[in-house]
């Protein structure tokens, strides 16, 4: 009957077209975990599936701070560096990817908002296929990237009130990897060809202007767990080039780094 519902519910707000791109959603083993990391290693989500209801927990350090039961739709999780923000999918399609939203959740795991996709074309909630989804380090906001036609489709979102912030075709059709800065000043972008293994990499502005991009010919490897860095100190970014077997370093432009900086200046929170 679960199976049925769900089919029903898809056929109403789905063309032929995008449901052609869906497959029935694979059962979940009990007792698996699955865990995702913060960026810098320090807060981690885990999902455990059991024979109903999955559970998830969420710890600092290793250290479990809470363990609850999950009654959203489980699916793959991110953290913010702070650990202030967790990002869940919604209801969807997770063995394909597709999902109706975003559910964002406290460092306690209690429900903050449920931001939920719209059409291109109107005002009525869809699916959309989110390939990887990144909060940035201070959680307050949080960025999804698809697999586009022409380049890849990355949204930014306000994590605090859900609204888009700027949406973008990036790059190349098929995307790899995106990160975020602290405070959504910059967005970092890995996208590779439809059919062949060349990498565009881009560096976007808070508006989600284009400021940086570069173009390698044969660098896709699915060994390389990262190919996107911003460095620790704020001054630039790094971008992994296959060839060299190495990140290449790259400065922020210089008139980037001095908004930032006196942005930082101007802001009520610099002072904290």
């Amino acid at each position: 009957m679960k199976l049925i519902f769900r089919l029903v519910v898809v056929l109403t707000f789905f063309s032929p077209p995008a449901f052609a791109r869906m497959a029935e959603r694979m059962a979940d083993r009990p007792g698996a975990i699955e865990s995702y990391l913060s960026e810098n290693g320090k807060y981690e989500v885990s999902i455990k599936h059991g024979e109903h209801l999955p559970s998830w927990s969420f710890k600092e350090n290793g250290r479990q701070l809470w363990s609850e039961p999950l009654l959203n739709e489980p699916g793959v999780a991110a953290v913010s560096d702070n650990g202030e923000t967790i990002t869940l999918p919604l209801w969807g399609w997770r063995d394909e990817g597709g999902s109706s939203g975003v559910a964002v959740y406290n460092k306690k795991g209690k429900l903050v908002k449920e931001v939920l996709f719209k059409s291109q074309s109107s005002a009525d909630e869809a699916l959309r296929w989110v390939r990887e989804t990144r909060i940035s380090p201070d959680g307050t906001y949080f960025i999804i990237g698809e697999n586009g036609k022409k380049g890849a489709d990355v949204t930014l979102f306000n994590a605090v009130t859900g609204n888009i912030v700027w949406e973008k075709s990036a790059g190349l059709p098929e995307l790899v990897e995106i990160k975020v800065a602290r405070e959504g000043q910059f967005a970092l972008v890995a996208t590779h060809e439809a059919k062949g293994d060349g990498m565009e990499f881009l560096l976007l502005d808070h508006s989600g202007a284009a400021i940086w991009q570069k173009k390698i010919g044969h660098n896709l490897s699915y060994e390389v767990k990262r190919y996107l860095k911003f460095k620790d100190d704020g001054s630039g970014f790094e971008i992994y080039d296959l060839h060299s077997a190495r990140y290449i370093s790259i400065r922020f432009p210089h008139q980037f780094t001095t908004l930032k900086a006196s942005r930082r200046q101007k802001s009520p929170e610099s002072g904290r």
